[in-house]
């Protein structure tokens, strides 16, 4: 026990740690994923904790009250909107949304599919309807509104809808849409869009959304999440996902695999020195080290097989 302890001391500690993980790293390359773990349990573990446990209400009111310091934190800051995102970044996006429509497939979707038609011809009669209003005396509003029965207008909004559908699909479909120069032109216009953004300050961004806002954005969110997880659609995708990582690492030794993930030695020594010995310190402190010790250690020596060894009296365990 005393030995035990002693190894553990502040000034053997990172030997011991040093030591421990040479071992572990060691037998972690005699060992194959496949051999260790089946991909059936990692599924069932996976969607009982994404699928079937319910969190407790403390989790989202956690999130919640960090997402609120995060955001005064945030938009307190005097950075400028283009020192967080980089211009590089936003032109390599911007060009491959401008690449997905030139393919014929983009195409088709775009001029086939009703919710981007009806959300384009819906934008575009709002349009019309607001330059309507603004552009006619008020007078003379008053004087069709009293005249023009209510059907006609219903009516005559309902033929307004068809026909912009039918142009905004003649649109989306016409190859001089995606002309090159259209497109050079419309991304010079988003580009311009950022390249003023960027000069703002983050503290700006409260304009656009209060903590409220993004509190609202998590709820609306996570009740999604709630709902989608229980869904046959997502169980079959953490299937596949599960199978395709066996499919690559299950022949893989579990070295190979902290490998390719990027942890090394050198990654874990310094973690395990950070956490170890402010943990060790408080076990030993309290005692509970040494009660861990000697609730394993006792059964032993007072086993009778370790008896018929040792003799009929047990060594103390100090």
């Amino acid at each position: 026990m005393a030995h035990f302890q002693r190894t553990l001391a502040p000034e053997q500690l990172n030997v011991w740690l040093e030591q421990e993980l040479d071992y572990l790293l060691a037998e972690a390359g005699r060992l194959r994923l496949g051999e260790v773990v089946t991909p059936e349990q990692v599924i069932d573990t996976a969607h009982k904790y994404a699928a079937t446990m319910e969190l407790g209400g403390g989790v989202p009111e956690l999130v919640g009250e960090m997402m609120e310091r995060l955001y005064q934190s945030g938009t307190d800051s005097d950075r400028l909107i283009g020192e967080l995102v980089d211009e590089d970044t936003i032109t390599a996006t911007v060009d491959k949304l401008l690449e997905v429509p030139l393919s014929r497939q983009g195409i088709t979707w775009l001029s086939h599919n009703p919710v981007l038609l009806a959300l384009l011809a819906g934008g575009t009669q709002l349009g019309v309807k607001t330059w309507l209003h603004q552009g006619i005396p008020e007078a003379v509003r008053g004087m069709l509104g009293r005249r023009v029965p209510e059907r006609w207008r219903a009516t005559a909004e309902l033929r307004l809808q068809d026909w912009l559908m039918r142009r905004m699909e003649a649109l989306l479909s016409d190859p001089w849409l995606y002309s090159g120069e259209n497109l050079a032109s419309l991304r010079e216009l988003i580009l311009d869009g950022w390249r003023e953004l960027s000069e703002r300050p983050v503290a700006e961004l409260r304009e656009l959304l209060s903590s409220e806002d993004i509190q609202e954005l998590f709820v609306i969110g996570y009740d999604f999440w709630r709902q989608f997880r229980h869904s046959d659609y997502f169980t079959t995708l953490l299937s596949e996902g599960v199978h395709t990582f066996f499919d690559k690492y299950g022949d893989s030794s579990l070295l190979e695999l902290l490998e390719e993930v990027g942890i090394d030695r050198e990654t874990m020594l310094d973690d395990a020195r950070r956490f170890a010995p402010g943990v060790v310190r408080v076990l030993r402190d309290n005692g509970m080290l040494e009660a861990w010790l000697r609730r394993h250690l006792t059964p032993f020596f007072e086993a009778p097989e370790t008896l018929a060894i040792l003799g009929d009296e047990p060594p103390a365990i100090d």
